[in-house]
């Protein structure tokens, strides 16, 4: 994991690399990470994105997420832009985009659109 904040002298809260969540930590139960460890994919799940315009353009996105299609689909998010955030040092703002990508005729040939 990643310590992510100090609570106090005795515990942090840490992000488990491997799994996503977060958790809090004695830092007496703390350890370096090895050079591969560190190098391993990270599961994330606090992103950034930017919403809609308009309330009925947010309303369009929701309503078109939430209907269920015959054909094959699948929501993606691409990393846009990773920025170090000043009052944390090992802290990073993801700006991400969601895309769908849809394959109407079946054919693995998958055409993209930007949700937001």
């Amino acid at each position: 994991g990643i310590v992510e904040t100090i609570q106090s002298e005795e515990l942090v809260t840490v992000i488990y690399t491997d799994y996503g969540h977060r958790g809090q930590v004695e830092v007496g139960r703390l350890r370096n990470m090895g050079y591969q460890e560190r190098r391993m994919p990270v599961e994330l799940r606090d992103v950034v994105f930017l919403m809609p315009n308009s309330k009925s353009e947010l309303e369009a996105v929701r309503l078109d997420l939430s209907q269920e299609k015959n054909i094959m689909e699948v929501m993606m998010m691409r990393v846009d832009r990773i920025t170090l955030m000043d009052n944390h040092r090992e802290k990073e703002e993801i700006m991400v985009s969601l895309w769908r990508a849809v394959d109407s005729a079946s054919n693995l040939s998958f055409q993209l659109s930007k949700i937001c």
